[in-house]
């Protein structure tokens, strides 16, 4: 459905009745953070990021989540003292044959956001590297991302024509170190880059984020019109309530998701009532805060769940995920055990 500018300000404002966002107490520190996250490194289907937090109080220096089967995905993920992500490494596995399939790498400035974003695709050897630009409210104002070929030996998928050829790349994002900031401002002359651009702005009770991202590089090949998709989330009382996409960057704004919290943690993320196979995610949480368990439906009927256990001090132990026969082949059962390292 089309909202235009009167029906979207009373869809705001039915939204805004029927919200109910609190803050509750919890006995000991969350493990993870509760808004949706947008990061395809995280473990598959945790829309939550790690609390810095928990892992600074706990001086959590890094996670490796792994099943015991033969053939499978392990992940780690690496915090600085600060409990700041530093890394986080996605490994493919054959009998204990390991093949690195994804490292992202993560660079902070002064006042602890992220800077820059490096992640290397080991399939075809591109290193995509994001650069964050903040407005004077420390909110995004832009993100440029820049493709680099690192060109690594025995990649039969290595894509010689894609990105700015700079062997090595990856050897340098491992060992904690970017390009000189020269590379960068020259590809950003050339337009040799792709952009995520935010805007701020307030409508009724909410407080509105709008995401347009654009393909800048398409202007070296004559392209004129560089817009590639464009969303806009809604916040209320610093949560996002409702997801609206823009039809080929239009103006006008399309349903996507809603997102229910109840005493500040999100419970349940829906796709638009219009939507041809809408899907539900549930969210259900321990007395500490902890996210215990998430149940996936699609058209009501309940796919998959993923359930989290977690020990007395609030650590995670396992994740365990269960599929319906049905959609088997769209969710992986298997169970992984966290093992922790410490400062």
């Amino acid at each position: 459905m089309m909202y235009t500018k009167h029906n979207l300000s009373y869809f705001l404002t039915l939204i805004l009745f029927f919200c109910i966002v609190t803050v509750g107490k919890a006995q000991v520190l969350p493990f993870y953070n509760v808004t949706p996250l947008e990061d395809d490194d995280y473990f598959t289907k945790t829309v939550f990021s790690f609390n810095p937090t928990f892992m600074k109080s706990n001086k959590v220096k890094s996670i490796l989540l792994q099943s015991e089967e033969k053939v499978g995905m392990k992940y780690i993920y690496s915090f600085n003292t600060d409990g700041m992500v530093v890394s986080m490494t996605s490994i493919r596995y054959n009998n204990e044959k390991p093949d690195t399939a994804f490292y992202t790498r993560y660079f902070y400035n002064l006042n602890g956001l992220i800077d820059k974003k490096a992640r290397i695709d080991y399939s075809n050897g591109i290193v995509k590297v994001s650069s964050f630009q903040y407005n004077k409210n420390n909110k995004i104002d832009i993100i440029r991302t820049f493709t680099l070929n690192a060109q690594m030996p025995n990649r039969p998928q290595n894509n010689d024509w894609q990105g700015k050829q700079f062997p090595g790349a990856d050897n340098m994002i491992l060992e904690g170190a970017l390009p000189d900031e020269s590379l960068w401002k020259k590809m950003t002359a050339n337009n040799d880059f792709s952009s995520m651009q935010y805007r701020y702005y307030n409508e009724n009770e909410f407080e509105a984020e709008e995401r347009t991202e654009y393909f800048n590089f398409s202007k070296n090949s004559g392209g004129s019109d560089t817009c590639y998709q464009k969303k806009t989330y809604y916040y209320l009382k610093g949560h996002p309530v409702v997801l609206f996409l823009h039809n080929d960057c239009a103006v006008e704004k399309t349903l996507s998701e809603l997102y229910q919290f109840k005493d500040g943690l999100l419970v349940e993320l829906t796709d638009a009532p219009s939507s041809l196979d809408p899907k539900t995610e549930k969210y259900v949480y321990d007395q500490n805060r902890n996210l215990k368990l998430m149940e996936d439906s699609w058209n009501g009927r309940k796919v998959s769940e993923l359930g989290m256990s977690y020990d007395e001090k609030g650590f995670l132990v396992s994740i365990q995920r269960k599929s319906d026969a049905a959609k088997a082949h769209y969710f992986e059962d298997r169970i992984l055990k966290a093992i922790y390292s410490f400062y």
